[in-house]
Protein backbone atom coordinates (compact mmCIF):
# COMPACT_ATOMS: atom_id res chain seq x y z
CA UNK A 1 0.00 0.00 0.00
CA UNK A 2 2.83 2.38 0.86
CA UNK A 3 4.44 1.63 -2.51
CA UNK A 4 1.16 2.44 -4.34
CA UNK A 5 0.86 5.75 -2.52
CA UNK A 6 4.45 6.57 -3.38
CA UNK A 7 3.82 5.84 -7.07
CA UNK A 8 0.71 8.00 -7.09
CA UNK A 9 2.62 10.86 -5.50
CA UNK A 10 5.43 10.63 -8.05
CA UNK A 11 2.90 10.44 -10.90
CA UNK A 12 1.02 13.48 -9.54
CA UNK A 13 4.22 15.50 -9.23
CA UNK A 14 5.21 14.64 -12.80
CA UNK A 15 1.79 15.67 -14.14
CA UNK A 16 1.93 18.96 -12.21
CA UNK A 17 5.44 19.67 -13.52
CA UNK A 18 4.29 18.89 -17.08
CA UNK A 19 1.36 21.33 -16.76
CA UNK A 20 3.66 24.07 -15.43
CA UNK A 21 6.09 23.57 -18.34
CA UNK A 22 3.23 23.74 -20.86
CA UNK A 23 1.98 26.98 -19.29
CA UNK A 24 5.44 28.55 -19.44
CA UNK A 25 5.83 27.47 -23.07
CA UNK A 26 2.42 28.95 -23.96
CA UNK A 27 3.28 32.28 -22.35
CA UNK A 28 6.63 32.41 -24.14
CA UNK A 29 5.00 31.72 -27.50
CA UNK A 30 2.16 34.21 -27.13
CA UNK A 31 4.06 37.19 -25.67
CA UNK A 32 4.65 40.10 -28.02
CA UNK A 33 8.37 41.03 -28.04
CA UNK A 34 7.49 44.51 -29.34
CA UNK A 35 4.91 45.37 -26.67
CA UNK A 36 6.00 47.99 -24.12
CA UNK A 37 7.07 46.76 -20.69
CA UNK A 38 4.25 47.17 -18.19
CA UNK A 39 6.07 49.54 -15.86
CA UNK A 40 2.79 50.78 -14.41
CA UNK A 41 2.69 53.59 -11.86
CA UNK A 42 0.61 56.69 -11.27
CA UNK A 43 3.34 59.07 -12.52
CA UNK A 44 2.80 61.84 -9.97
CA UNK A 45 6.25 61.16 -8.53
CA UNK A 46 7.67 62.75 -11.69
CA UNK A 47 5.62 65.92 -11.22
CA UNK A 48 5.60 66.45 -7.45
CA UNK A 49 3.17 69.17 -6.42
CA UNK A 50 3.07 70.95 -3.06
CA UNK A 51 2.86 74.56 -1.94
CA UNK A 52 6.30 76.16 -1.67
CA UNK A 53 8.08 74.04 -4.26
CA UNK A 54 10.10 76.05 -6.79
CA UNK A 55 12.14 75.43 -9.94
CA UNK A 56 14.65 77.79 -11.60
CA UNK A 57 15.61 77.30 -15.25
CA UNK A 58 18.12 78.74 -17.66
CA UNK A 59 16.42 79.31 -21.01
CA UNK A 60 18.29 79.82 -24.29
CA UNK A 61 16.21 80.76 -27.32
CA UNK A 62 16.73 81.44 -31.01
CA UNK A 63 13.95 83.77 -32.17
CA UNK A 64 13.00 84.24 -35.83
CA UNK A 65 11.30 87.62 -36.11
CA UNK A 66 10.89 88.82 -39.73
CA UNK A 67 9.09 91.96 -38.51
CA UNK A 68 11.76 92.91 -36.00
CA UNK A 69 13.43 96.27 -36.43
CA UNK A 70 16.95 95.17 -35.45
CA UNK A 71 17.56 91.68 -36.86
CA UNK A 72 15.42 88.82 -38.11
CA UNK A 73 17.22 86.15 -36.04
CA UNK A 74 18.06 86.83 -32.42
CA UNK A 75 19.60 84.72 -29.65
CA UNK A 76 18.22 85.35 -26.17
CA UNK A 77 19.27 83.92 -22.81
CA UNK A 78 17.19 84.37 -19.67
CA UNK A 79 16.06 82.72 -16.44
CA UNK A 80 12.59 81.72 -15.35
CA UNK A 81 11.39 80.68 -11.91
CA UNK A 82 8.21 78.75 -11.19
CA UNK A 83 6.74 78.64 -7.67
CA UNK A 84 3.68 76.80 -6.39
CA UNK A 85 1.95 79.52 -4.40
CA UNK A 86 -1.46 78.07 -3.55
CA UNK A 87 -3.95 75.27 -4.16
CA UNK A 88 -7.71 74.75 -4.13
CA UNK A 89 -10.11 71.84 -4.48
CA UNK A 90 -12.36 71.23 -7.49
CA UNK A 91 -14.90 68.45 -8.18
CA UNK A 92 -12.27 66.75 -10.39
CA UNK A 93 -9.36 66.99 -7.94
CA UNK A 94 -6.81 69.45 -6.59
CA UNK A 95 -5.56 72.44 -8.60
CA UNK A 96 -2.27 74.15 -7.80
CA UNK A 97 -1.56 77.81 -8.56
CA UNK A 98 1.88 78.28 -10.08
CA UNK A 99 3.51 81.72 -10.45
CA UNK A 100 6.12 82.20 -13.17
CA UNK A 101 8.82 84.89 -12.92
CA UNK A 102 11.58 85.86 -15.34
CA UNK A 103 14.81 87.86 -15.52
CA UNK A 104 17.46 88.42 -18.18
CA UNK A 105 20.57 88.36 -15.98
CA UNK A 106 21.24 86.25 -12.91
CA UNK A 107 21.74 89.43 -10.84
CA UNK A 108 18.47 91.07 -11.95
CA UNK A 109 15.34 91.13 -9.83
CA UNK A 110 12.59 88.68 -10.68
CA UNK A 111 9.65 90.06 -12.67
CA UNK A 112 6.22 88.43 -12.44
CA UNK A 113 5.22 86.96 -15.81
CA UNK A 114 2.04 84.86 -15.54
CA UNK A 115 -0.14 82.50 -13.49
CA UNK A 116 -0.45 78.83 -14.46
CA UNK A 117 -2.88 76.22 -13.17
CA UNK A 118 -1.79 72.61 -12.63
CA UNK A 119 -4.62 70.17 -11.91
CA UNK A 120 -4.04 66.69 -10.49
CA UNK A 121 -7.00 64.49 -11.43
CA UNK A 122 -7.34 60.74 -10.76
CA UNK A 123 -6.41 59.76 -14.34
CA UNK A 124 -4.50 62.73 -15.74
CA UNK A 125 -2.44 65.84 -14.99
CA UNK A 126 -3.56 69.08 -16.67
CA UNK A 127 -1.51 72.22 -17.38
CA UNK A 128 -3.58 75.39 -17.95
CA UNK A 129 -1.67 78.33 -19.48
CA UNK A 130 -3.01 81.32 -21.40
CA UNK A 131 -6.47 79.79 -21.76
CA UNK A 132 -5.25 76.44 -23.15
CA UNK A 133 -5.22 73.17 -21.22
CA UNK A 134 -2.58 70.57 -22.07
CA UNK A 135 -2.99 66.99 -20.88
CA UNK A 136 0.59 66.69 -19.65
CA UNK A 137 0.29 63.11 -18.44
CA UNK A 138 -2.26 60.33 -18.11
CA UNK A 139 -2.28 57.60 -15.45
CA UNK A 140 -1.09 54.90 -15.15
CA UNK A 141 2.10 55.45 -17.13
CA UNK A 142 4.24 52.87 -18.91
CA UNK A 143 6.89 52.94 -21.64
CA UNK A 144 5.53 53.42 -25.14
CA UNK A 145 2.13 54.76 -24.12
CA UNK A 146 0.60 57.62 -26.15
CA UNK A 147 -2.26 60.08 -25.67
CA UNK A 148 -3.87 63.20 -27.11
CA UNK A 149 -2.29 66.03 -25.15
CA UNK A 150 -4.23 68.73 -27.03
CA UNK A 151 -7.67 67.10 -26.63
CA UNK A 152 -9.04 70.00 -24.55
CA UNK A 153 -8.44 72.83 -27.06
CA UNK A 154 -8.17 73.41 -30.79
CA UNK A 155 -4.58 72.46 -31.78
CA UNK A 156 -4.94 74.38 -35.06
CA UNK A 157 -5.60 77.69 -33.31
CA UNK A 158 -3.62 80.65 -34.69
CA UNK A 159 -1.38 82.22 -32.02
CA UNK A 160 0.73 85.36 -32.50
CA UNK A 161 4.43 84.57 -31.93
CA UNK A 162 6.77 87.55 -32.19
CA UNK A 163 4.33 89.38 -34.43
CA UNK A 164 3.56 86.43 -36.73
CA UNK A 165 0.51 84.16 -36.55
CA UNK A 166 1.45 80.48 -36.24
CA UNK A 167 -0.07 77.13 -35.28
CA UNK A 168 2.45 75.95 -32.67
CA UNK A 169 0.35 72.97 -31.48
CA UNK A 170 -0.44 71.56 -34.93
CA UNK A 171 0.01 67.76 -35.19
CA UNK A 172 1.16 67.24 -31.59
CA UNK A 173 1.04 63.63 -30.38
CA UNK A 174 2.26 62.70 -26.90
CA UNK A 175 4.42 59.58 -26.41
CA UNK A 176 6.25 58.34 -23.31
CA UNK A 177 9.71 57.45 -24.65
CA UNK A 178 11.29 56.02 -21.51
CA UNK A 179 11.48 55.95 -17.72
CA UNK A 180 14.12 55.45 -15.06
CA UNK A 181 16.84 56.71 -17.43
CA UNK A 182 20.21 58.22 -16.51
CA UNK A 183 21.10 61.65 -17.96
CA UNK A 184 23.48 64.51 -17.23
CA UNK A 185 21.50 67.74 -17.67
CA UNK A 186 23.06 71.10 -16.83
CA UNK A 187 24.62 71.04 -13.33
CA UNK A 188 22.82 67.87 -12.24
CA UNK A 189 23.16 64.15 -12.87
CA UNK A 190 19.73 62.50 -12.92
CA UNK A 191 19.11 58.77 -12.49
CA UNK A 192 15.33 58.36 -12.83
CA UNK A 193 14.37 60.45 -15.87
CA UNK A 194 11.07 60.07 -17.70
CA UNK A 195 11.11 61.43 -21.29
CA UNK A 196 7.88 62.61 -22.92
CA UNK A 197 7.82 63.55 -26.60
CA UNK A 198 4.96 65.95 -27.23
CA UNK A 199 5.55 66.58 -30.92
CA UNK A 200 7.82 65.45 -33.75
CA UNK A 201 6.26 66.48 -37.05
CA UNK A 202 7.79 68.01 -40.19
CA UNK A 203 6.82 68.93 -43.72
CA UNK A 204 8.24 71.24 -46.39
CA UNK A 205 7.27 74.43 -44.57
CA UNK A 206 6.72 73.50 -40.91
CA UNK A 207 8.66 71.90 -38.07
CA UNK A 208 6.99 71.02 -34.76
CA UNK A 209 9.12 69.36 -32.10
CA UNK A 210 8.70 69.34 -28.32
CA UNK A 211 10.22 67.04 -25.70
CA UNK A 212 10.23 67.25 -21.90
CA UNK A 213 12.29 65.31 -19.34
CA UNK A 214 11.14 64.77 -15.75
CA UNK A 215 13.17 63.45 -12.84
CA UNK A 216 11.37 61.33 -10.28
CA UNK A 217 10.83 63.33 -7.08
CA UNK A 218 11.96 66.60 -8.71
CA UNK A 219 9.84 67.53 -11.75
CA UNK A 220 10.72 69.06 -15.11
CA UNK A 221 14.51 69.14 -15.65
CA UNK A 222 14.79 69.74 -19.42
CA UNK A 223 12.68 71.02 -22.33
CA UNK A 224 13.54 71.28 -26.03
CA UNK A 225 11.19 72.92 -28.54
CA UNK A 226 11.34 73.82 -32.24
CA UNK A 227 8.33 75.75 -33.57
CA UNK A 228 9.42 76.87 -37.04
CA UNK A 229 7.76 77.93 -40.32
CA UNK A 230 9.34 78.72 -43.68
CA UNK A 231 8.39 79.24 -47.33
CA UNK A 232 11.75 78.00 -48.65
CA UNK A 233 10.43 74.50 -49.24
CA UNK A 234 7.79 75.91 -51.59
CA UNK A 235 10.02 78.21 -53.63
CA UNK A 236 13.01 75.84 -53.98
CA UNK A 237 13.02 72.31 -55.32
CA UNK A 238 16.11 71.31 -53.34
CA UNK A 239 17.39 73.28 -50.37
CA UNK A 240 20.72 72.33 -48.79
CA UNK A 241 20.12 74.38 -45.66
CA UNK A 242 19.06 72.82 -42.37
CA UNK A 243 15.62 73.49 -40.92
CA UNK A 244 17.14 76.09 -38.59
CA UNK A 245 18.74 77.91 -41.53
CA UNK A 246 15.56 77.87 -43.61
CA UNK A 247 13.25 79.06 -40.82
CA UNK A 248 11.61 82.44 -41.29
CA UNK A 249 9.43 82.65 -38.18
CA UNK A 250 9.07 80.90 -34.85
CA UNK A 251 11.61 79.88 -32.23
CA UNK A 252 13.95 77.21 -30.87
CA UNK A 253 14.05 76.83 -27.08
CA UNK A 254 16.27 74.93 -24.65
CA UNK A 255 15.28 74.99 -20.98
CA UNK A 256 17.50 73.44 -18.28
CA UNK A 257 16.88 73.17 -14.54
CA UNK A 258 19.65 74.93 -12.57
CA UNK A 259 18.11 75.06 -9.05
CA UNK A 260 15.07 73.74 -7.18
CA UNK A 261 13.58 73.50 -3.70
CA UNK A 262 11.06 71.13 -2.14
Amino acid sequence: MAADNSERMVRSNLIFLFIVLLACLFCACTSDPFSPPLEVEDGMDYMPLSIGRSWTYQVDSVIYDPLGSAQTIDTVSAYIREVIADSFSTPAGLTYVLFRYSRREITDNWTFEKTIGVSAEPQRLLWQEEGRILVKLVFPVYNGMSWDGTALFDPYVQIPIYGENMQPFKNWSFVLLGKQEHHQVGPFEWHKVMRIQQADDENLIERRFSEEWYEQGVGLVFRRMMILDTQCGVTRAIVPESREEKAEKGYILNQVLVAYSE
